[in-house]
Order: structure tokens, then sequence, then C-alpha cells
């Protein structure tokens, strides 16, 4: 994955979000996860994001009584911490995928609000796919989403929407 910043205006934002994905990851969820965690801490220096402490996947967290299982969660030094929720449309079924990534929303949120009442500490929180959909993005927009929006393919890191920073 290459690093470097580029930055794209408004309108080229919204031209990139419509674009057919440029390179589709075969493979299943847990295959684009794998290679997710295989780079993370490639994926967290280009988000700026405190050096790596620990990284985990697929942890079952106790929530008094109900669990949650977040797919990735990075714990940094300056002890704050990520969870990334890893999405990835069905080859079979493309068009489920925005659907999917929407459905994320409200793991997200919950995921944040369950650790940092756990764990007494900010949590980040990103929907990271391998094609972050027009339709997903236009969700977020007007929202003020505290969740990134992360689109990863095989050379490229393109984060159209950054809830961290709002």
């Amino acid at each position: 994955m290459a690093k470097y910043e580029e930055w794209i205006t408004p309108e080229g934002l919204l031209d990139e979000l419509k674009k057919p994905i440029m390179y589709q990851m075969s493979g299943n969820e847990k295959n684009l996860e794998s290679n997710i965690i295989d780079n993370i801490d490639l994926v967290c220096e280009c988000l700026k994001l405190p050096k790596i402490e620990i990284v985990d996947s697929q942890r079952m967290i106790d929530a008094n009584g109900f669990y949650i299982k977040p797919d990735i969660l990075v714990r940094h030094i300056d002890e704050t911490m990520t969870v990334f929720e890893v999405k990835k449309a069905s080859e079979k079924h493309p068009a489920t995928g925005p659907t999917n990534q929407m459905a994320a929303v409200g793991q997200l949120l919950l995921y944040k609000n369950v650790l940092e009442e756990k764990i007494n500490c900010n949590v980040r929180v990103a929907l990271i796919d391998n094609k972050i959909y027009y339709r997903t993005f236009c969700a977020f927009i007007n929202n003020r989403l505290p969740i990134t929006l992360i689109d990863f393919q095989k050379d490229r890191l393109f984060v159209p929407y950054n809830g961290w920073r709002r």
C-alpha cells in the first residue's frame, strides 16, 4: 500500500464514490479482514493514529449480560482504542453492499458506547470495506456520525468521511 496523502475536492470525492470498484478482493469478508490485519500498521499510520500496542480480532466482550464481537480491535499506546468493523459485499449478491454498510452503523455505535463505558477511554470506530458506496456516504454526510468510512483496496486507502474529526 502506497504511503502518501492526496487531497481531493468535494466534486472529486463524489466522482470517486460513484466509480465502480477498481480492485475487487476475491474471497469473503473473513479474507478481507485478514488482509486488513496484515496491513493494520500501515492503515493506522495512514489514518494518523497513535502507535499500536495490541491488535485483536473477533474477541467476545461481555457487556453486562450480552456480548459484542468487534471484527478488529486496536489498542494504542496512548490508551485509546480503534474498532474496525469489516464489511464486504457478497460476490453473488453485490447489490447488498450498501445495506450491509448501513447495518454496520448500529453495530459501531453500540461498540463505541459499550467499550467507552467498559474501558473508560476514547474509542474510535470505523467501517472498512472493499468499496464505500455513494449511498452510504450520503447517509453520513448530513448526520455527523462519529464513524470513519474507509475504502480498502489492493494498494489504496480512501477515506471519504472522517467522523473522528467532527
